[in-house]
Formats: structure tokens, sequence, C-alpha cells
């Protein structure tokens, strides 16, 4: 059961973090533009979720990475989310 948490703890970090590292290119912003239209705490969640799994995952060097990854996309989520509530407001 340990396995399948790892795998899923990699899926929602991919999930996470690709469409905001996907809105950096031209061919990728239409990925960003839909994902921001469901929610902009949207990538915020997927990494929680994934960071959840990996915590419950196999343990090792396979959990430190996970841990890691989930957690460095949670950082990407919340400057982004910090960015775009507090950056774009007008004096």
């Amino acid at each position: 059961m340990k396995k399948y948490y790892s795998i899923l703890s990699g899926v929602f970090f991919i999930m996470a973090t690709f469409p905001l590292l996907a809105g950096l290119t031209k061919f990728g912003n239409f990925l960003y533009v839909d994902l921001l239209k469901v929610s902009i705490f949207f990538p915020l969640v997927l990494g929680v979720i994934g960071l959840i799994f990996s915590l419950m995952g196999i343990k090792g060097k396979v959990k430190i990475s996970l841990v890691l990854m989930n957690t460095l996309g949670i950082v990407l989520s919340l400057f982004l989310v910090f960015i775009a509530i507090n950056g774009f407001q007008n004096p």
C-alpha cells in the first residue's frame, strides 16, 4: 500500500507543477489559463495532497525526495498565489 502512496505522491507533484511551469512557455500558456479558470488555489491543493501521500509512502530516500519535491511545489504555488493576490492590486 505504501508503494501506491508514493506513486500517487509523484503523480500529484506532476499535476501540481506541470501547468505552472508550462505557463512560462508559449505553447503551455493555454494550460495555465485553463487551470486558473478552475481556481487559483488548485495547484496548491494538489501539492498538499501530494505531500500527504508522500508522508505515508515508502520510507528512505524515496520518501525524502518526494517530500522535498512536493514542498517545492507548494512553495512555488504559494509564491504565485501571493503575487496574484497582493501583487496586482492598484495603489
